[in-house]
Parts: structure tokens; sequence; C-alpha cells
């Protein structure tokens, strides 16, 4: 074997035995993403934070069932002035950027148990956040109080959950101040 070809090979050798383990490396590092607008792609983690905070139950459905996702990227779309919609945004990114810091790994292959812990400390955070605009002339609001807004109310008015979850009767008859009332009962809603 010549000895120059033998260099050329070992050195190339060499520099692939340190190149490619970086590169491995580098690969398994999560990069949290920059929200500036909602799409149909971020369905997937919007209703994993919907079914965290209101998950399903024996007798209701969860928020994965009934796609609170795309409620929540049409309210914000639709609905939320700028200023808003830039506290959601900028919050999304929050959330993505402190779930990989603290787990390593993005909010929808997290477990359970980590998934609600993460959103108890956010929600903590957000009580906080909430109690030093008491006083401010104009409070501003928690990305996790619009998140929160936008889960529950999203639930209770989608037609499965009234029809399902309360006695619901969309032209109610006469009032009746007193009903008999059994622990089977559902909450009257209408």
């Amino acid at each position: 074997m010549h000895r120059k070809r033998f260099l050329q090979q070992s050195l190339l050798a060499m520099g692939g035995t340190l190149v490619v383990p970086s590169l491995i490396l580098q690969s398994c590092k999560v990069e949290p993403r920059v929200w500036s607008s909602l799409t149909d792609k971020d369905i997937g983690l919007l209703n994993e934070i919907a079914e965290t905070i209101l998950p399903k139950t024996a007798n209701l459905p969860g928020s994965i069932d009934l796609n609170l996702g795309d409620y929540i990227i049409d309210t914000v779309n639709a609905c939320f002035m700028e200023e808003d919609k830039d506290v959601f945004l900028t919050g999304l990114t929050t959330f993505e950027e402190r779930c990989i810091a603290e787990n390593g790994k993005p909010f929808e292959r997290l477990s359970v148990a980590e998934k609600k812990n993460l959103l108890m400390d956010i929600q903590d955070e957000a009580i906080s956040f909430a109690e030093t605009q008491i006083d401010v002339p104009e409070p501003k609001t928690h990305y996790f109080s619009l998140m929160k807004n936008l889960v529950v109310s999203g639930y209770f008015t989608s037609e499965t959950v009234m029809v399902e979850a309360f006695d619901y009767s969309p032209i109610p008859g006469r009032y009746s101040g007193c009903v008999p009332w059994t622990e089977s009962s559902k909450p009257y809603k209408g």
C-alpha cells in the first residue's frame, strides 16, 4: 500500500469518527418551536394541553375527543385582538421552551404525570401573575389563563358535552324554582 494513500484514508476515517458522534448527538437535541401564527399542525399540541386540563372520564368525552385544538385555533385566529393573540403565541413559545428545558422533550411526548405537573406549575405562575395585575390600570393576562379559558369554554359549549353532561333543553319551559333532584340527575343547562 502506498504511504500517501494510507495516510489519506486513515485521516478520513479518524475525521469520520469525530464528526459522526457529534451529528448523532446534534440530532437528539430538541429545539423549541417559535409561534407567529396558529395552523392545523398545532392541533395536536393544543389537544394534548386541553386533554391534560379536561381529561376523558367514564361518562364524558375528553378534550381530544372533542378536537378542542381546532376550536382554539379558530377562536384565536378569528376572535382575539392582536395583543391577546401575541400574548397567546408568545406564551406557546414560552410553554414549549419551558417544557423542553425542564423535561428534555416536547409536551406531546411527556407522560401524563409530567404533563400534569408542568401545567400545575404554570397554573401557579399564572395565579401569581394575576395577583400582581390587581391594581394595574391596564392589567395584562397570562397566556395560560387565556389557554385555560379557551379549553373550558370550548369544552362546555360543545354539543356533545351539552347533551351528555347536562339536562339540556334549547327551549326551556316554564320556570320552576323547586324541582326534585337526585344524585343521578344532570345539572340543568338551557
